[in-house]
């Protein structure tokens, strides 16, 4: 479609919902909706987004309007009860200021990310606003992956996550993911449209450091309770360093025994290991990645794998267990292996290979352009146009 068609069209009106979004996230849902926005504003759709902050809040940034939603809990313990209420609370607050935003003029599109699909549900009934759900994860799925103390509401995502049954339409990041989702539930529409990277930051970097880097939630499904062998691994290879950036608001039970093994292995190998433990920027990230050699992604369930698609596309050869989307974003431009062992050797392999690490990376820089933000709204874009005619 050229720019003057677009400018002639009516522009569609779209709410994002995202408890992350504010910068800087250690979500890859709020990355994702960063983007997301990013791009739905750059062809010409006017894109609300409702999400969590420290106060209410409304402005606008780089086109994009947004509605912070302040709080509602008083300070008290972190624990996973007080974050399940939190998200809870948010949802009902979201509900009041899309009502108040639409008596401007009516969304053509509520846009759910993750688990928050009752501000949705409530207002597509009420409403009658057309719903898109992306499933970034099938949480009854991924919550099996988790701590004990993780798992403790499994019950309650399994029933919240039901109510996407009503959605008008549902996008999956991976054809994995659909074909998982096609089990669990009943969809009258369903589209694969993968998640993306913005490859004008994401560029190619020539290697320069022979440093490992994993990027990911101090979480079991991200395969954390596997760091401290492969950190002892990589720690036996002369000259190699590893970097690892696993933010956490509070940890607890099983996680927080990994932490603190990984804590002596900060004090025994000095500065060849650097743990890093809070959100860092896109930015900050793009340099991390740059810095690096090999990047591994030990996760046990993955919808997608956005830091593998990032790394890829910065020209980094990745290594990764096959679950769920990984095999279908690496292709055959990166490593994916079964077991640990098999991971070990990979690794190995590589920080003894620089010349492998840069023939495998520029495949990897090239597969990461089928994965260019620009493509991924406009497939998006085409599909709330589908839903809002029907």
């Amino acid at each position: 479609m050229s720019l003057i068609n677009s400018l002639s069209k009516e522009k569609l009106k779209i709410a994002l919902i995202s408890y992350y979004y504010q910068k800087p996230t250690i979500s890859g849902v709020g990355i994702h909706v960063q983007n997301l926005a990013k791009y739905l504003v750059k062809h010409n759709c006017e894109v609300h987004i409702f999400c969590h902050g420290d106060a209410d809040q409304y402005y606008k940034e780089n086109g994009v309007y947004i509605h912070l939603i302040g709080k509602v809990l008083t300070p008290m313990a972190e624990n996973f009860s007080k974050e399940n209420l939190e998200y809870d609370l948010f949802e009902s607050e979201v509900i009041k200021e899309i009502i108040r935003e639409s008596l401007k003029k009516k969304f053509d599109i509520i846009h759910t990310h993750g688990s928050l699909t009752k501000a949705a549900f409530i207002l597509k009934k009420v409403y009658k606003i057309k719903w898109v759900h992306t499933f970034h994860a099938i949480e009854k799925i991924r919550i099996k992956e988790l701590s004990k103390e993780e798992k403790e509401f499994k019950d309650l995502i399994s029933w919240i996550e039901h109510t996407t049954n009503y959605c008008d339409g549902a996008i999956f990041v991976s054809k994995n993911l659909l074909k998982e989702g096609e089990k669990e539930y009943t969809l009258k529409s369903k589209k694969i449209i993968h998640n993306g990277v913005d490859l004008r930051l994401f560029s190619y970097h020539p290697i320069t450091n022979k440093n490992v880097l994993f990027i990911g939630r101090f979480s079991k499904d991200k395969g954390i309770d596997l760091l401290p062998e492969l950190i002892k691994q990589v720690m036996t290879i002369k000259d190699a360093s590893f970097t690892v950036v696993c933010p956490y608001t509070f940890i607890d039970g099983e996680r927080k025994e990994i932490r603190s093994t990984i804590t002596e292995l900060e004090e025994k190998y000095g500065v060849r290991l650097k743990v890093i433990t809070s959100p860092k920027n896109q930015e900050s990230l793009i340099e991390l990645y740059k810095k690096c050699q090999v990047y591994i992604q030990p996760s046990k369930y993955e919808s997608f794998g956005l830091c593998i698609l990032e790394a890829m596309a910065i020209g980094r050869p990745v290594i990764a267990f096959r679950v769920g989307g990984i095999p279908e974003v690496i292709g055959d431009s990166g490593f994916v292996v079964t077991n640990k062992d098999a991971f070990i050797y990979k690794l190995d392999e590589l920080l003894n290979n620089r010349d492998e690490c840069i023939r495998i990376g520029k495949k990897a820089h090239q597969k990461a352009k089928e994965f260019d933000w620009d493509l991924i709204a406009k497939k998006t874009i085409k599909y709330y146009e589908e839903l809002k005619n029907e």
